[in-house]
């Protein structure tokens, strides 16, 4: 009975863990009183961040920015350097964390997801702003990130910021980062004021 108890505590964990790989968790929130109807341009301001870690580097955020130009295309907007409508920033975190653990959990692997864009349009006149789960079975504790994603659109002739979009995720192996980033920007970007020009269904995982 014990060991039958023990295996289907690890059978949850590995359940459990296979979950928290993803970004689930994603809220936005916008300025009511901006008029989305006005904006049809776009430009990424330039990534400031030189952190490099395999679950935050530049490669990582370029694929994300590259991303989220292409869910802007859909919606009618163009990216356009010398005068946009609206400046696009990209902040990504991650932060180190523990979980006990029953046993190690085995991922399958995935094929990334890759859409051949440009590199970010980056506007040249703008400096930018800036589960714990314990058991007798349990064997020690495994390291992840809690890792988040955050879209700022700011109207760039009066400088504020009229929507804001994250997405947030416990990842625990760097390795599925690249096929969850589309999805994640997708989810992101699904209560944006400005919808979408053509069907589009959601990129798997």
């Amino acid at each position: 009975m014990k060991a039958s108890t023990c295996l289907v505590a690890v059978l949850v964990a590995v359940v459990l863990l296979e979950g928290c790989r993803l970004y689930t968790e994603v809220s936005s929130d916008y300025d009511r009183t901006a008029d989305f109807t006005s904006y049809h341009t776009f430009a990424w301001l330039a990534d400031k961040d030189t952190t490099s870690t395999p679950f935050n580097n530049q490669v990582i955020r370029n694929n994300t920015m590259n991303y989220f130009s292409h869910c802007m295309g859909e919606r009618g907007l163009r990216a356009e350097v010398d005068s946009p409508d609206v400046l696009l920033e990209l902040v990504v975190t991650s932060a180190r964390k523990e979980v006990a653990v029953l046993s190690p959990a085995q991922y399958p692997s995935y094929n990334p997801y890759y859409y051949p864009f440009p590199n970010a349009y980056y506007y040249r006149g703008h400096t930018g702003q800036g589960s714990h789960y314990t058991s007798g079975c349990a064997i020690g504790k495994a390291g992840y990130n809690e890792s988040t994603i955050t879209l700022n659109v700011i109207d760039r002739r009066t400088n504020k910021l009229v929507w804001t979009g994250r997405a947030e995720g416990d990842l625990y192996d760097p390795v599925f980062i690249e096929s969850n980033l589309h999805p994640a920007v997708f989810d992101i970007l699904r209560d944006f004021p400005i919808a979408l020009t053509r069907d589009h269904k959601r990129p798997k995982r």
